[in-house]
């Protein structure tokens, strides 16, 4: 399936979940999801593991309707704000309030419309890296900020983002645990990677319990670490300490693999 096809099932499923979920509803008020529009340049490939990821999970939702009509409009009738409007975004549809006023929109109207756009235009930024992979919403917040984006725009989008299932920090957490862990990283540095995006690592299905983060399991996973990667510095020991400390290893666990690394080295 190619990166146009996943994104058109994506918006069409995120309209589906918005459309039925009255929580969402108010969160799509910033900006309603077009399933139809054209898929723009996606941000990273879509791959087997990560890529779509949360596509694939939102896929299960039992929401299966699609949204329709292009012309959207609020629950008081209102058109929605980036849809039936001309392309400059200040026009208005015929038989609106504008319209009626000889075409001319208030500036109030022009400045709720903009910032619809805006928080629209974020959503679709949380759109195009959540198909690349998992996003965690502290992380969206920050990056949304340094592009630009309004403070006000950027949290509406990541609230939405949040309400439709299309970021999940929970989902987030456990996708990095399982890649950390697989990379050989130590549970403590794990743990405090989530803690810096304001995650706490127990919200992770089974953790720590149903993980290998032991301290047996971590001297093991700290050995073949060194095994993969042996320091090179004369004093090896203490070289290999301090490498498994920057990659997340207690300091118990550190001091032990480095003292049982070192020693076999010596014999060889």
């Amino acid at each position: 399936m190619s990166d146009a096809e996943v994104k058109a099932r994506l918006r069409a499923q995120i309209a589906a979940i918005e459309g039925s979920s009255p929580a969402c509803k108010d969160s799509a008020s910033h900006g309603a999801v077009d399933p139809y529009r054209e898929a723009e340049v996606s941000e990273g490939s879509c791959t087997p593991d990560e890529g779509a990821g949360a596509f694939c999970r939102a896929s299960r939702s039992s929401c299966t309707g699609i949204r329709a009509p292009r012309d959207a409009a609020d629950c008081l009738g209102r058109v929605v704000p980036g849809f039936s409007q001309e392309d400059d975004g200040l026009g208005a549809a015929a038989g609106s309030p504008a319209d009626l006023s000889g075409g001319r929109v208030p500036l109030a109207a022009r400045t709720g419309a903009s910032a619809a756009d805006e928080a629209e235009r974020a959503f679709r930024k949380i759109e195009r890296l959540a198909l690349a992979r998992e996003q965690a919403s502290a992380a969206l917040r920050a990056r949304l900020a340094r592009e630009g984006f309004a403070p006000e725009a950027a949290s509406a989008a990541v609230d939405r983002a949040l309400s439709c299932g299309l970021v999940d920090d929970v989902r987030y957490a456990e996708v990095l645990v399982r890649s950390r862990l697989s990379q050989g990283r130590g549970a403590q540095g794990i743990a405090a990677e989530l803690d810096a995006l304001g995650i706490d690592a127990s919200v992770v299905p089974g953790w720590p319990e149903e993980f290998a983060v032991d301290h047996e399991s971590e001297v093991e996973r700290a050995l073949a670490l060194l095994d993969r990667k042996p320091p090179r510095a004369k004093n090896r020991r203490d070289a290999a300490f301090r490498r498994l400390v920057q990659k997340g290893f207690g300091a118990s666990v550190a001091s032990t693999a480095a003292r049982v690394w070192s020693e076999g080295e010596e014999c060889q």
